[in-house]
């Protein structure tokens, strides 16, 4: 492969994971001050937490706010290309979003690369926002000096979401989606759902279709014989 070889990266972003679409929750408006309200003092940030708590969103809300000055790096995705070949120039974006950072736990060539991106970054006052399941601290197989350096940004953690915050979820959904659906409705499915806000959204937006094409009310008469409810909700 030669120097001036292109490789196409898959670092897509989902087009509706934005500030708009998000649920705001009393766990997260700490990280919601820091990265919204603030945004234009250029802060940094890691995040951390369990699967399917918003992490990937709050990454690409930042991209979508600040517009197209931005790099998106989903780590998980990327780990098959060389680093130098992913990370090259990504400083001079103003915002640099890196999303799984401990995808590359275990992939020691990537460590020197990231840690060399982090001082170039700050370096030119790049906004860096990152995320992972565990804090930096936990992070033990990481390059020291790269765990010390994640270390050192303000650490936020997302929470896992409730039966509570999934109702509100399906209700935020349905309202920017423009459908109809009672406070009663919401409860019945997010009781029924995963506590997974991914799964969430796609069983709105299946529903969605569902009741267009029916031509029928969201009830809970309709959702119980759309089949869409079938799994359980999460202990």
């Amino acid at each position: 492969m030669t120097g001036s070889t292109q490789i196409p990266l898959p670092m897509r972003r989902e087009d509706l994971a934005t500030w708009g679409n998000w649920l705001s929750r009393s766990g997260t408006q700490a990280l919601e001050g820091w990265l919204v309200v603030q945004s234009e003092a250029h802060q940094s940030a890691y995040l951390w937490g369990n699967a399917s708590v918003g992490k990937s969103h709050v990454l690409q809300a930042c991209c979508d706010k600040r517009g197209s000055d931005t790099r998106y790096l989903p780590l998980r995705d990327l780990l098959l290309f060389p680093p130098e070949q992913v990370l090259l120039r990504v400083e001079e974006a103003s915002l640099i979003a890196i999303d799984d950072i401990d995808a590359i736990e275990l992939e020691t060539h990537w460590h020197e690369p990231l840690f060399a991106l982090f001082n170039r970054s700050q370096e030119r006052g790049c906004c860096l926002v990152v995320a992972a399941r565990q804090p930096p601290q936990r992070l033990l197989r990481l390059l020291p000096d790269l765990r010390s350096r994640l270390g050192s940004l303000p650490v936020f953690h997302l929470p896992s979401f409730s039966e509570d915050h999934i109702a509100a979820l399906l209700a935020l959904k349905a309202r920017n989606a423009g459908l109809q659906m009672s406070e009663e409705v919401g409860r019945y499915c997010a009781l029924r759902l995963p506590r997974d806000p991914r799964a969430a959204i796609a069983f709105i937006e299946a529903l969605d279709q569902m009741s267009l094409a029916q031509s029928r009310a969201i009830t809970i008469p309709f959702v119980r014989e759309s089949g869409l409810l079938i799994m359980p909700a999460a202990q």
